[in-house]
């Protein structure tokens, strides 16, 4: 419930689509920093914080409606930068995937955190769920748990967690367009919503979409944006990618790129200082410092490292990672055929970025020497995708783990390919969104069948 009082006072007068998703992710780390605040001291509950945020709320709303600032103008900008078909298109499936199947979390231990902080009403661990429920759950998990707690209709907004899904990926598209621009070529605004790994964070319930966004928008500013850098953009940048780093440390990458890019741009070290101040924000606010408190208190080591060696999420030697990194590179282009012939024991979930990102590559290394923008992307991707590969093993059939980077790549690759005289660019893009779109009409099939 507090998350939407949070959202009726912020949302409404937001000026632009990077204004709109910031406010978003504002709200988020409110309730995140209370929810952490009530667990550090032990009184208070997620419902006790509900007055407390409307009494702000009401005072904010107030304060916008005596200003006369307009209602709602970033939708219209939003609309323009989008494909309504392809968003219609996908909506349409999305709702009826939530609402004809069950709500069902791709990892179990989602929905333990998520009934642990219901039951408490804050972010304390427990005994009685896994240590991976513990550890690893903490800032979606707190959403979905305050959201489940809206009088009457909680459970469905819970239900309907891929159209809510949809509009926020919607949102952070047409963010980053605010960098990577696609004007109005119809296949280019459509190719984001044609990718199969996101579909696929629409139907199952998964904290990976929700910690993606905010890295496509930040990445997308690092490599799309021309300007010197501002003490305020330094900062909201560090924070929106600290809030990536505290849910998944895997993302650590994310914020060596946007440093570089702040130093590439102003080559001084005071900007780094206010990158690390704006990443540790994000950290804080993600709920990373808490962790590790909870860690020390509950394990007895603030990385719980006994409990994370336990749960082989990491490469933990040279030959691994090799491995690892060969998986990953061959699944980038083999749309999920080849790995798991290759290797049938293989697990993992979420689908690839499919055609959508090998089309956006081979842009990209086309305009590489006439677009500085296109090199910065495959730079940036490359860091973070090859960190990802390297690091953890289950990257090759998941690449909703590195969705933030493989975004971008595609984003850069649609927005270079309006400057790209080439005569390939066009029919094959036309190509790749139909195929894709194929892609999801088969597995949303397999989804209503199985």
């Amino acid at each position: 419930m507090n998350l939407m009082v949070l959202l009726a006072a912020l949302l409404p007068w937001a000026a632009t689509p990077v204004s709109a998703f910031t406010r978003f992710y504002i709200a988020c780390s409110v309730l995140s920093l209370e929810a952490q605040a009530i667990t550090v001291l032990g009184r208070g509950s997620l419902d006790s914080l509900v007055p407390f945020n409307a009494i702000l709320a009401a005072l904010a709303i107030a304060w916008h409606v005596r200003a006369k600032r307009p209602a709602w103008p970033w939708v219209a900008t939003t609309r323009q930068r989008l494909s309504v078909p392809a968003f219609l298109s996908v909506l349409v499936v999305v709702a009826a995937l939530n609402v004809l199947r069950p709500a069902e979390a791709a990892d179990a231990y989602l929905l333990e955190r998520v009934l642990q902080i219901e039951r408490t009403g804050n972010l304390s661990y427990s005994p009685d769920i896994t240590p991976k429920a513990n550890i690893v759950g903490g800032f979606y998990e707190l959403v979905l748990a305050d959201v489940q707690g809206v009088p009457a209709v909680g459970g469905w907004l819970v239900q309907l967690h891929g159209v809510w899904g949809l509009l926020l990926f919607t949102l952070a598209v047409a963010a980053a367009q605010t960098w990577l621009p696609v004007g109005s070529a119809p296949w280019a605004q459509a190719l984001l919503f044609t990718v199969p790994v996101v579909f696929h964070q629409l139907v199952m319930i998964k904290n990976d979409l929700f910690i993606g966004a905010p890295a496509l928008v930040a990445l997308s500013w690092a490599v799309g944006s021309r300007e010197r850098t501002t003490v305020q953009e330094i900062l909201w940048a560090g924070w929106l990618v600290g809030l990536v780093v505290a849910a998944k440390l895997t993302n650590a990458a994310t914020a060596l790129v946007i440093a570089a890019s702040v130093f590439a741009r102003d080559r001084t070290i005071r900007p780094l200082w206010l990158t690390g101040a704006g990443v540790v924000l994000g950290l804080v606010t993600g709920g990373l410092a808490l962790t590790f408190w909870q860690n020390t208190q509950f394990y007895g080591d603030p990385l719980a490292t006994s409990q994370v060696d336990a749960m082989g999420n990491l490469n933990r030697s040279v030959g691994e990672a090799v491995v690892g990194l060969g998986r990953f590179a061959i699944s980038l282009f083999d749309l999920s055929l080849f790995t798991r012939v290759a290797w049938p024991g293989r697990g993992g979930w979420g689908g690839t970025f499919g055609l959508p990102f090998i089309w956006a590559l081979a842009v990209l290394v086309a305009a590489w020497r006439v677009s500085p923008q296109s090199r910065r992307a495959l730079l940036a991707g490359g860091v973070c995708l090859l960190a990802l590969g390297v690091t953890f093993p289950d990257a090759d059939l998941s690449h909703r783990l590195a969705l933030g980077p493989g975004l971008m790549v595609i984003a850069a690759g649609a927005s270079a390919a309006q400057t790209l005289d080439r005569r390939w660019v066009v029919p094959t893009l036309a190509a790749v969104v139909l195929l894709s779109a194929a892609q999801i009409l088969r597995s949303a099939f397999l989804y209503f069948v199985a």
